[in-house]
């Protein structure tokens, strides 16, 4: 009876197995990130060193750059086909990661080595075999896909090839977003022939077969030919499930190069005369020929010198540090860009203009010196703007960056530090310069600042001075923790959004009214507690909050306030007082003219209930033209 049992058994199983026949996997690894999502830079790191041995071998992985919470330009490329993923997975924050469409979805921390290798264990009922060309001029790309049935196979609602244009490393010289990240690896440039994919027949019989072809225009945003590859993948709609995944290996130009790194520049705020530098260039043969010569283009402060004719050999996907001819400058001071670039690899034309170049800057503080006063809002998106340059001495992530918050004295923007993320003692410094302040009209520097701490944190603001090219420092402010902070702690990263968050603060310069080149520093060290922001600089000049008109005392309560408010006057001697109401954009919204008023106190009402809720700086006018703002707030 035993034998009988045994041997019935294993014939069922040799029937279920001929039944059921599977071939191995390939894991499907998906994430939804973004360049301006502080816990997406965090948590990266650890994440694509996980799948990085794993690629090709077990795994096979798209990243899609969503359009939240700030800014990213691989999502302003993407965004048609990211949207529907985003929707598809019903993803609401990030970063998201998911294995298999329906294994696994949570941090990217909870994708782990077992984790993979438990899936890749599970047999696949289908196996795909995946290829793809180039055209000559590599402006196209050919994408061949087979699939089979190793079983017979029903699906869960409908059944889709996804196939996908990836970049596998995209590399930016500066962070195209406001999180720090500039490595970005297995980037979703388009998917093809839209994100719902090709469908496929929902029943397979054993040995079933299907192949499909897909031609497509290389996109104009692609970062790096050499680092396109396509991602291919079967998925059921009714419950996800990603059945297996297929990915091939980018195709190298024959003949490519690409600047990777820049150096030789002068120090940072120590180049304060002219200056004699020796730039170099490292330089990656990107192609699959050995680089022989090559052409490398250098530009400082948008100056061209001449070109560099180089000439060796190095191996594909072998680098190189090319040392440039001296450079001499004595121009504006600020950030002084420098560009360099290569052109005709081995003397062929370069079809992959992409990769062709590299920026850096350094600071100098050499040139005419800044006539006071300065004003500084960080209006515009370029950022750090004018003579302001970042020294980022520790080489950490999260160094000054510009944010959108703000929208206070003089505009949308400020100057942000994510203590939120930066680790405790990372220091950061935000360096202006260099100043004349025998024009200063007052001897003094004023700046909004908004920050609060995560719990009890001593994130700490400084402004410090020098007169002699940064050899010395002289701290003129110094804030850390609560005193520093304009709210209660909370656990959220911070990000202001109302005028009450901040704090306006005054510094005495005094002591300096007499240099003609002094710089100023912000200095900013990380207790990692929560995020700090900067605004509204004024140099030599009377700031929004600064002390009142001579003889004028002016005072506005409530504020916020919804239907009135109070203008309350105090004046030494008779005026003849205009009232003006401005918007942030500089449009007069309100004016009265109030006449001739005597020494003494008045009281002047203030009409909101037209006005918009938002911010508005309220001026008073004297007959000699003499003006004091205040700020205010309409809260309806």
């Amino acid at each position: 009876m035993n034998k009988k049992i045994t041997l019935l058994a294993a014939v069922a199983g040799l029937s279920f197995s001929a039944a059921f026949a599977q071939v191995q996997r390939l894991v499907l690894v998906e994430e939804f990130t973004q360049a301006s999502c502080p816990p997406c830079a965090s948590q990266n790191p650890a994440f694509n060193a996980l799948l990085g041995p794993n690629l090709g071998v077990k795994v096979a992985a798209i990243k899609y750059q969503t359009n939240w919470p700030g800014v990213d330009p691989m999502n302003t490329q993407t965004q048609t086909w990211v949207g529907p993923r985003v929707t598809y997975y019903a993803v609401n924050g990030v970063p998201d990661a998911i294995m298999d469409g329906n294994v696994l979805q949570g941090a990217p921390s909870s994708v782990t080595q077992a984790g993979i290798d438990t899936r890749y264990a599970v047999g696949s009922p289908f196996s795909l075999a995946l290829t793809h060309t180039m055209s000559p001029d590599f402006d196209s790309v050919y994408i061949s896909v087979n699939i089979t049935a190793a079983q017979a196979f029903t699906s869960n609602g409908a059944l889709k090839l996804h196939v996908a244009l990836v970049e596998k490393e995209i590399n930016f010289s500066s962070p195209p977003g406001s999180n720090g990240e500039m490595l970005f690896h297995d980037v979703m440039r388009q998917m093809i022939p839209n994100a719902s994919g090709t469908t496929l027949a929902g029943t397979w019989a054993n040995a079933d077969n299907a192949s499909y072809t897909f031609a497509v225009a290389k996109p104009s945003y692609i970062y790096d030919v050499n680092q396109l590859h396509v991602v291919a993948f079967i998925q059921s709609d009714g419950n996800k499930e990603v059945h297996q995944a297929a990915l091939t290996n980018p195709i190298p130009l024959p003949n490519d190069a690409q600047p990777t790194a820049v150096a030789g520049l002068p120090s940072a705020g120590l180049a304060c005369s002219a200056v004699t530098f020796t730039p170099s260039v490292t330089i990656k043969n990107t192609g699959a020929n050995t680089l022989t010569s090559l052409d490398i283009n250098v530009s400082v402060a948008s100056v061209a010198q001449p070109v560099y004719n180089w000439t060796g050999s190095l191996a594909s996907g072998a680098t190189a540090v090319v040392t440039l001819p001296a450079v001499t400058y004595n121009g504006a001071s600020g950030n002084v860009p420098v560009s360099i670039s290569t052109a005709n690899p081995n003397a062929t034309v370069d079809v992959n203009t992409t990769n062709d170049s590299r920026n850096s800057t350094f600071l100098y503080y050499g040139g005419t010196a800044q006539t006071s006063p300065y004003q500084q809002g960080f209006t515009a998106t370029a950022f750090p703007p004018g003579i302001i340059g970042i020294i980022n001495a520790d080489n950490d992530t999260y160094t000054w960056t510009r944010s959108n918050a703000g929208g206070f004295a003089q505009g949308v923007g400020s100057a942000r530090l994510n203590f939120y993320n930066a680790a405790a003692g990372t220091v950061d410094d935000m360096v202006l310069g260099n100043f004349n302040m025998t024009t200063a009209s007052v001897a003094s520097m004023t700046f909004s600042v908004a920050y609060r701490q995560y719990s009890s944190e001593n994130d700490q603001l400084q402004v410090m001075v020098s007169t002699d090219c940064g050899a010395t420092w002289t701290t003129v402010y110094d804030k850390q923790g609560s005193v520093l902070a304009t709210l209660a702690a909370s656990q959220s990263s911070f990000t202001p959004n109302a005028a009450s968050q901040w704090r306006s603060e005054t510094v005495s310069l005094s002591n300096f009214a007499t240099a003609t080149n002094l710089m100023i520093k912000f200095v900013g060290t990380s207790d990692y507690g929560n995020n700090l922001y900067v605004d509204d600089i004024n140099i030599g000049t009377v700031g929004v909050e600064e002390a009142a008109l001579a003889g004028v005392g002016l005072h506005i309560f409530p504020n916020p306030f919804d239907a009135s408010a109070t203008v309350q006057l105090n004046l030494e001697q008779t005026e003849n007082i205009t009232v003006e109401v401005y918007s942030l954009d500089g449009k007069l919204v309100l004016a009265e003219n109030k006449g001739e008023m005597t020494a003494g106190q008045h009281n002047i009402a203030l009409d909101g209930t037209t006005l918009a809720d938002g911010m508005y700086f309220v001026t008073i006018r004297t007959g000699n033209n003499g003006t004091i703002t205040r700020k205010v707030t309409v809260a309806h």
